[in-house]
């Protein structure tokens, strides 16, 4: 009796369980949950691609971030394959396609997009289907928002529906015309992410072919032919400025005329991840439409273009004001150059971020050739574009001294010594490549002092011309390269109180910590009108700066850096009121900011002095900015004879960067030489 009983509990525990367990499993199909496996996914909803997508009108907040109201659902969709594409996503490449609802076929809401981007993986077939453009689908899958982008994932091919042979008939792009607000043309963009989309023929190029070696993708930056900016006379003014310029007349902030343009869609149809957008550079025109799919990634919308477009050239960014060659007899010039990250292939054993092949750090060259076309198309570039100023201020060199007669190239390196032979590798092979392409007749000598480095080993220095000008010795009572041990001012001084030429100085300002990552380095330079050892010459102090980076940000840091320029000038000045004191370098701050506000009236800016179309330096995602500046005492502004920008690097596309036999694209900014004249 009592083991019947026993059966007869666990007979109704067994069924319990059994019905239980059925009932949730029930309850997850029909809730459709994401709790599932990829194999035993819940029923897909058939829905129209607006429903997904959601309607983009009414008050829903910012357009960028809208996500999809069936979010996290299992969803059936039938349409046209527009195009595949390949996106890398967390380091991974996604293959997928999009596709697009007919327009008698929609939801018939203009306000919702027709179109969604449907994942597959790493393959490029959905089971035994590869799409194909034309294609009339059906599929299923869960709708999911990547960084604010809706796609379908976990997709399944249900059914091939039929073709369409015209895709430009039966699936027409929508022309896009962003010329509102940012917030105006991110509606328009998000009722359009994943559609077919068009920019008509004669759109400018703003920014030239950039890459980004974390992803391997290309970008390039255009604006509408028909936009104001692109119907200016003067090809050199077609630009798009990120601060404030005079021929920045837009009164929109953010300038969200600017169209991105990328290749994912391409790589897709050619089946090669490494194919990238060819050279397009700044002035370029398409004179054929732009056609792909809108898609949003990295916080933009991006056109991802089906086809490569034909091309116009107009003209070279070179030729924007180009730098006059100084007549040697009467006047003497001055160059600012920020070089990007001029490392060596060589492991410094002195310092933890130099290691050849690890790309992390994304400073070292991939290879030993690779270093070696960058020194050459920078020697190139101060022979043949700055016409081989009398001082040059450097930005991001290497902290790097373990080779003696030389850099790796042209010197003797060993890692058992730091300080081999107190000059700066790097440089010492530019001014080695100088006097290889010259015969000798240009020489240079290269000086640093590596207490200016920041963590990552990047510093200033500089290269002058060693037969025409030379660095004194400093007496020690010299208001800045001396000792100044008693001097009530000296705690500005307090990190660096060698007597040497040049110095690196740095101070805390009451912070607790330096004002700056990467000190100033000053150097005082007597530049002879002939030769070095006559006595017609003139004395410059010149301070290489590389300011707290981010223009938008941290303006109160680099108010300071400027400040403490101005206190070098003052101490100067209390000794000699007629002293030359230059500032220049980097100094991440736009021309009409506060930051460089501080330098006046104690310095001059030479900026205005530049011919207005060639007043930048730098393109930073299809926005022209300035970056980089001459700052002088005003007794030295008087002589001056003429100041240009060399724009052979941020207008050009970063395929030149591989190029030994052209200057151009030897780094991501313009260098800027001043010229003055010999005073009388």
């Amino acid at each position: 009796m009592q083991r019947s009983i026993r059966v007869t509990v666990i007979l109704i525990i067994l069924c319990l369980f059994l019905i239980s367990t059925g009932l949730a499993s029930a309850t997850n199909r029909l809730s459709n949950t994401t709790d599932h496996h990829q194999d035993d996914p819940p029923p897909a909803i058939p829905v129209k691609i607006g429903e997904i997508q959601g309607s983009v009108s009414g008050d829903i907040g910012d357009p960028q971030t809208f996500s999809s109201p069936l979010d996290g659902e299992y969803v059936q969709i039938s349409g046209v394959v527009t195009n595949p594409v390949a996106i890398s996503i967390d380091s991974r490449v996604v293959n997928g396609f999009f596709v697009q609802e007919t327009a008698d076929n929609s939801d018939g809401d203009p306000a919702s997009s027709d179109g969604i981007f449907v994942t597959i993986g790493s393959g490029t077939s959905l089971g035994d289907y590869a799409p194909s453009v034309g294609d009339i689908v059906t599929v299923t899958g869960e709708v999911q928002e990547v960084y604010d982008n809706t796609r379908l994932r976990r997709t399944a091919f249900v059914s091939l529906d039929g073709h369409v042979d015209n895709i430009d008939e039966a699936i027409p792009p929508v022309e896009i015309n962003p010329n509102g607000t940012l917030d105006e043309n991110s509606f328009a963009y998000e009722a359009l992410e994943g559609m077919r989309v068009t920019v008509p023929a004669g759109s400018v190029v703003v920014s030239p072919t950039h890459i980004f070696t974390s992803t391997n993708d290309t970008e390039v930056y255009v604006i509408r032919g028909d936009h104001p900016v692109a119907q200016r006379e003067d090809p050199f003014t077609r630009r798009v400025f990120r601060d404030t310029h005079e021929l920045d007349d837009s009164e929109i902030e953010g300038n969200p005329y600017r169209i991105s343009v990328e290749a994912n869609v391409l790589k897709a149809l050619d089946g090669d991840y490494n194919l990238n957008l060819p050279i397009y550079n700044t002035y370029d025109v398409f004179t054929t439409p732009l056609v792909g799919n809108l898609i949003y990634a990295f916080g933009r919308y991006t056109l991802q273009i089906e086809a490569l477009p034909d091309v116009e050239v107009l003209v070279s960014p070179s030729e924007n004001a180009p730098v006059i060659v100084p007549d040697r007899l009467t006047q003497y010039s001055i160059a600012t150059y920020n070089v990007e990250n001029l490392y060596d292939y060589y492991n410094d054993a002195f310092d933890r971020h130099d290691t050849p092949g690890d790309t992390r750090l994304n400073y070292v060259p991939l290879s030993i050739d690779d270093y070696d076309v960058k020194v050459t198309k920078i020697a190139m570039s101060i022979v043949q574009d700055l016409h081989a100023p009398d001082v040059i201020a450097f930005e991001e060199l290497e902290d790097q001294d373990v080779c003696v007669g030389g850099g790796q190239l042209f010197g003797t390196c060993g890692d058992e010594v730091d300080n081999a032979d107190g000059q700066p590798d790097v440089l010492q092979d530019v001014a080695a490549a100088i006097i290889e392409m010259t015969g000798g007749e240009i020489v240079y000598a290269a000086v640093l002092d590596r207490d200016s480095a920041d963590d990552r080993g990047i510093t200033q220095g500089f290269m002058y011309r060693s037969d025409r000008a030379e660095m004194p010795i400093p007496s020690p009572d010299d208001p800045v390269l001396g000792s100044r041990p008693n001097d009530p001012v000296a705690e500005r001084y307090e990190y660096n109180q060698e007597v040497s030429n040049p110095k690196s100085l740095n101070d805390h300002f009451g912070l607790g910590t330096p004002v700056y990552e990467r000190a100033p380095v000053v150097g005082l330079f007597r530049i002879h009108r002939e030769a070095v050892g006559s006595n017609d010459y003139v004395e410059i102090y010149v301070s290489a700066n590389h300011f707290k980076s981010v223009p938008d940000n941290f303006n109160d840091r680099r108010q300071l850096q400027a400040l403490y320029n101005v206190s070098f000038v003052d101490d100067l000045q209390a000794v000699n009121p007629d002293v030359y004191f230059v500032v220049a370098g980097d100094l991440n701050a736009y021309q009409e900011s506060s930051d460089l506000a501080v330098l006046e009236p104690t310095l001059d800016g030479l900026w205005d002095n530049i011919a207005l179309p060639s007043r930048y330096t730098y393109i930073f995602e299809g926005q022209t900015q300035t970056l980089d500046y001459i700052f002088a005492t005003p007794n030295m502004v008087e002589q001056l004879a003429g100041i240009q920008v060399a724009h052979i690097n941020s207008d050009f596309s970063y395929s030149y960067e591989s190029d030994p036999t052209l200057s151009i694209r030897a780094a991501d900014h313009d260098p800027i030489v001043a010229t003055f004249s010999f005073p009388e």
